[in-house]
């Protein structure tokens, strides 16, 4: 099948170029020096798993209008510039054609599926830790594990050949019977280390070796499991010491967030903490230590856009 990859920061020029590397007929939508990148020399991956890997040039362009119909399309820009690539990607989705969006968030695939239907859209997380260093170079510094799974309206007997697809890049690819709680598992982390990072400018495991940002991302990720837990998503505390002990096992990583604001660019604030002061509004949940982080966050987009 035809793979369309829309957006090639870390995330899509990551698993767009190993699925090129593993024979699949790819088509990347991509950007400005990052496309220019790609098309002369292809992308450069270095990562602590997989080593250094070069793959030459695949098909490339600024609109996926160029790509013809899909089989299965990749959406890998935040969730924030969803909205705005939905009439693009109409040009791209037939009767069966499948969309994945590897994003961050618990929200992530509502806004496709509204627009495609949600028997068009497979749900997914991914721990991925891929950034652009620079045009055409990916570092890479995680296990690359993607989790999929069917939220309702959407056929899981589909899954199994998502999965084989994805997988052929080596990477370990997952069906999750409960995605939905796999979502908020991982929103436990985004939600506490993500906008942490960005704000105080320092990596998770420097963050965690300071008693007072300890206790506070603690309580962060505490609201996140009251939140899920008000809606009936089984998660409990423990999660949070497991995500302590890997953090402070973990190489040295820059969070998403964290890169962002460095590099000037608009943050994931309303995907990773609006999303739990809304929705612990809606589910008498207080969520005091995240709208304080909310309200920073957005202050700084606030003072970008002017």
């Amino acid at each position: 099948m035809r793979i369309v990859v829309y957006g090639t920061g870390g995330v899509g020029a990551f698993y767009g170029a190993l699925l090129a590397r593993a024979g699949s007929e790819v088509h990347l939508v991509a950007r400005g020096a990052q496309l220019e990148a790609i098309r002369s020399h292809g992308i450069r991956i270095d990562s602590t798993l997989l080593g250094h890997i070069e793959v030459p040039a695949p098909a490339a362009s600024a609109r996926a209008a160029d790509a013809g119909e899909a089989g299965l399309v990749l959406v890998c820009v935040k969730a924030h510039q969803t909205a705005a690539i939905l009439d693009d990607l109409s040009a791209i989705v037939g009767p069966e054609t499948l969309l994945v969006p590897l994003q961050n968030g618990v929200e992530s695939d509502d806004v496709l599926a509204a627009r495609f239907g949600r028997d068009h859209v497979a749900t997914a997380v991914v721990y991925v830790g891929a950034t652009v260093e620079e045009p055409g170079l990916v570092r890479h510094v995680a296990n690359g594990l993607i989790l999929i799974g069917a939220r309702p309206g959407f056929d899981p007997g589909r899954l199994p050949a998502i999965r084989n697809v994805l997988a052929s890049t080596g990477l370990p690819v997952r069906i999750s019977d409960d995605i939905q709680l796999e979502r908020w598992r991982k929103l436990i982390w985004n939600a506490s280390f993500n906008p942490m990072s960005a704000l105080a400018q320092r990596e998770p495991r420097d963050l965690l070796a300071v008693p007072e940002a300890r206790e506070l991302l603690l309580g962060l990720m505490r609201e996140v499991v009251a939140v899920a837990r008000a809606g009936g998503i089984a998660l409990n505390e423990s999660e949070i010491d497991v995500q302590v002990r890997w953090t402070e096992a973990t190489p040295a990583i820059r969070t998403s967030m964290q890169v962002d604001r460095e590099r000037g660019r608009m943050m994931e604030t309303e995907a990773l903490v609006g999303v739990v002061v809304r929705t612990g509004r809606e589910r008498g949940v207080p969520t005091p230590l995240s709208e304080v982080l909310y309200a920073l966050l957005t202050a700084i987009d606030g003072l970008r856009l002017r």
